[in-house]
């Protein structure tokens, strides 16, 4: 494995092996932007791995907050109007659904009108073929 060094922005100074060199990350390095100093062999070691780990806790932290939030407005919304919105959810089910069935009654007259004309076609095909016998004159 070779040691080169990437310059610019991203990874200044940043040491980078063959696989990386490839846009493969070894496994245990640190993304992109991030320094990594230390003898060959060492780029696993994340020293700032707290700050990682807090940095991540919190984000997480405010995910679950907003779902135990998002699980409580359900619950009281659910005692109090529960019955209402379940009415009102049937009545746009039905809807939709009355929507769906009419479409499809739709698309099976079209349908059956594409194999009529199409039953047709192959009729008035036939009537105009030459029969076996009659000659042109």
């Amino acid at each position: 494995m070779h040691d080169h060094r990437r310059e610019g922005p991203e990874g200044q100074g940043e040491r980078q092996d063959e696989g990386h060199r490839e846009g493969r990350r070894p496994e245990g390095r640190r993304p992109e932007g991030r320094r990594s100093e230390g003898p060959k062999g060492t780029e696993f070691l994340d020293l700032e791995i707290s700050k990682v780990l807090s940095s991540e806790a919190a984000a997480l932290t405010r995910e679950a907050a907003r779902e135990i939030l998002k699980d409580a407005i359900k619950e009281r919304l659910r005692a109090r109007l529960g019955s209402r919105l379940e009415a009102i959810a049937r009545i746009a089910a039905d809807d939709l659904a009355d929507d769906i069935e009419a479409n499809l009654a739709i698309e099976s007259i079209v349908e059956a009108r594409k194999h009529a004309r199409a039953a047709r076609e192959e009729e008035i095909r036939k009537a105009l073929a030459p029969t076996p016998g009659h000659t042109k004159e």
